[in-house]
């Protein structure tokens, strides 16, 4: 199977239904959550290709999900291995606390610029109804998945959303280790250049989201020339836990 060998087992089918199951007994949900709970499993030994994504990333304060908070959302969907440009999303979060010195340094996010920003919750609203049917790809879902669930337990009490993950950066970290040669620096724009793709404004969610819609689709090239010779890469095999 290559590089990308860790297959989950046949049972995370019904693993996923199961949390399906447990998320929709939740008394309250937002019509957001219930579409995307609604929506049937994708079928695991699919073609990774076959099977819709939303590459996004979230710009935020900090990094400690229960203190900091989310700035701006970033998105655009995968389709057949093709990046829907029109498809891309862009939103800023108003909040009342003052940004910090520090992430606005980073990240270039002034308070002017939220002000007139989208609540969060129906950001978060927006964000679930277009992951519904497709797979999350992330660069370091630690931080994405922390904040969802930092989201979630604040207005549900519960978290782990039965959210399908594909991580670029532990995709890379799998190759890395497969080839016994790992390197520290794993951020998105170094492993960009590593695969010869151009450099991008680092810190803007929308063009983090594209950038990382790209580099999935680059490091799963072998995966696209196996599937032209009739060779079907399964959706598991590309999976975070």
């Amino acid at each position: 199977m290559g590089l990308l060998s860790r297959i989950f087992p046949p049972s995370l089918t019904q693993q996923v239904e199961s949390q399906h199951k447990r998320w929709r007994n939740i008394p309250g949900l937002s019509p957001a959550l219930q579409q995307l709970l609604a929506t049937p499993v994708p079928n695991f030994t699919a073609d990774v290709f076959s099977v819709p994504w939303l590459a996004f990333d979230f710009e935020t304060s900090g990094l400690d999900a229960n203190q900091d908070r989310i700035l701006s959302i970033g998105s655009v969907m995968v389709q057949s291995g093709q990046i829907l440009l029109a498809s891309a999303q862009h939103q800023y979060i108003s909040s009342d606390p003052q940004v910090n010195a520090h992430s606005a340094v980073i990240n270039h996010i002034t308070p002017e610029m939220l002000r007139d920003g989208e609540a969060l919750d129906e950001a978060m609203e927006t964000l679930f109804l277009r992951l519904a049917g497709r797979v999350a790809v992330v660069h370091g879902k630690m931080v994405e998945r922390a904040f969802i669930n930092a989201w979630l337990q604040t207005r549900y009490g519960a978290e782990d959303l039965p959210i399908l993950w594909i991580d670029t950066l532990e995709i890379e970290r799998r190759y890395q280790q497969a080839r016994r040669q790992m390197q520290n620096d794993l951020r998105l724009s170094s492993l960009r250049r590593e695969y010869r793709l151009p450099d991008y404004p680092a810190h803007h969610a929308l063009c983090d989201a594209v950038a990382t819609a790209e580099l999935a689709l680059v490091q799963l090239q072998p995966q696209r020339q196996a599937r032209a010779q009739g060779k079907c890469w399964p959706l598991n095999a590309c999976l975070c836990g």
